[in-house]
């Protein structure tokens, strides 16, 4: 029977437009969520490596000086000192103004000091907390020649470090400034120490930096 009930095929149904919608947006909306979590974990690892890489910037002695007054930790006409060690200057400032620049000598071995004995010049903001008569004080460099009277020139500026026995002195031996050669102390011409010594005081403010 051509028309008759074994002979009439069902027709399959498709699936329908709305499904089909559905379908569509749930693959879109799951590869939309891929995509920014992806890049937004990308955006913070980027991130994360600009800030683990960046790093502050050395102050020059000029910027050290405006941030020192601008904060109110040193007066306008108050004499104060910044040491550079890594220009071996000592600069006398009053206020914001540089008064005269001195080069120096400091400890032998490079960078902020660590432990008693390693030869380092200590870095940071001090105060000097005495000044102490030193022309006659005697040092043995352990170099065959003796106790040398004098090693310290005519004065020793101690600072409050935190560290014993680190300060500002004169020297014996002129042609070590400019050099790296000292147990962490801060060397100077004997004349230039003299000239610092009737602008400062105990309780002077010392800046080192590196």
């Amino acid at each position: 029977m051509k028309n008759g009930y074994y002979g009439y095929r069902r027709r399959k149904k498709s699936p329908s437009l709305i499904l089909i919608l559905l379908c569509i947006l749930l693959i879109g909306g799951i590869g939309y969520w891929a995509w920014n979590s992806f890049s937004g974990r990308a955006e913070r690892e980027v991130s994360d490596v600009k800030v683990e890489n960046e790093s502050p910037l050395p102050e020059t002695p000029e910027q050290e000086i405006e941030r020192m007054v601008s904060s109110g930790v040193i007066g306008d006409s108050q004499y104060w000192i910044i040491i550079d060690k890594s220009d071996f200057t000592l600069f006398i400032n009053k206020g914001r103004e540089v008064v005269r620049s001195f080069p120096i000598a400091m400890g032998l071995v490079s960078g902020d000091k660590e432990k008693p004995g390693d030869n380092r010049t200590p870095e940071g903001t001090f105060v000097i907390e005495g000044i102490e008569n030193s022309k006659h004080w005697v040092y043995d460099f352990g170099d065959g020649k003796g106790p040398v009277e004098g090693a310290y020139g005519p004065w020793f500026i101690r600072l409050e470090t935190g560290w014993e026995g680190i300060g500002i002195h004169g020297t014996h031996d002129p042609a070590s400034i400019g050099t790296r050669c000292t147990a962490g102390c801060i060397r100077m011409n004997n004349d230039d120490l003299l000239e610092i010594i009737s602008k400062i005081d105990e309780g002077t403010t010392v800046v080192i930096k590196d």
